[in-house]
């Protein structure tokens, strides 16, 4: 029998996003999670909710591209909101329904897609975002104390100055 509501996953990793995540990786993420955790609590198998880990994948990634849809997510998934999102599925207790539920609001898109409109990033301390990029203005020699400012030749950047 299929899970009516997303049953969240347990991870192995825990990521940190510091760059610009599509919402294509946002929902791969989130898929590739629940099925760790679907088949850490027996439900992968034969007899089981999923015959396979591949079937698994492919049902989940339907739910997840219903969880962050294109013309609400696409451009704007917020990275830290995101790692909340996928520590949360890592936790989630198997067979314990309120915790699923708490993990499903953290998860959900109105905490995902927040990142602003279109093109934009939400990056980490200490970075920018440039051109759909997120930057450290104090050591990026394309992107040196400021968006677009470019250090030549043996030129590097430092502390946000070409030298």
């Amino acid at each position: 029998m299929k899970h009516s509501l997303p049953v969240l996953a347990l991870g192995v990793a825990v990521l940190s996003f510091s760059s610009c995540v599509s919402v294509a990786d946002a929902r791969e993420g989130g898929a590739q999670r629940q099925c760790r955790y679907e088949d850490k609590c027996g439900n992968i198998g034969g007899g089981q909710t999923y015959a396979s880990f591949g079937e698994c994948l492919t049902d989940k990634r339907a739910d997840w591209l219903n969880i962050y849809p294109t013309d609400r997510c696409d451009g704007k998934i917020n990275g830290q909101s995101l790692d909340v999102c996928f520590r949360a599925i890592e936790n989630t207790r198997c067979n314990d329904l309120i915790d699923q539920i708490a993990t499903l609001n953290k998860c959900g898109s109105s905490s995902v897609c927040t990142a602003g409109s279109g093109g934009g990033c939400n990056c980490g301390q200490g970075q920018t975002c440039c051109n759909n990029a997120c930057v450290n203005l104090q050591t990026d020699r394309n992107n040196c104390g400021a968006c677009g400012t470019t250090c030549g030749g043996s030129v590097s950047c430092q502390s946000g100055v070409c030298r």
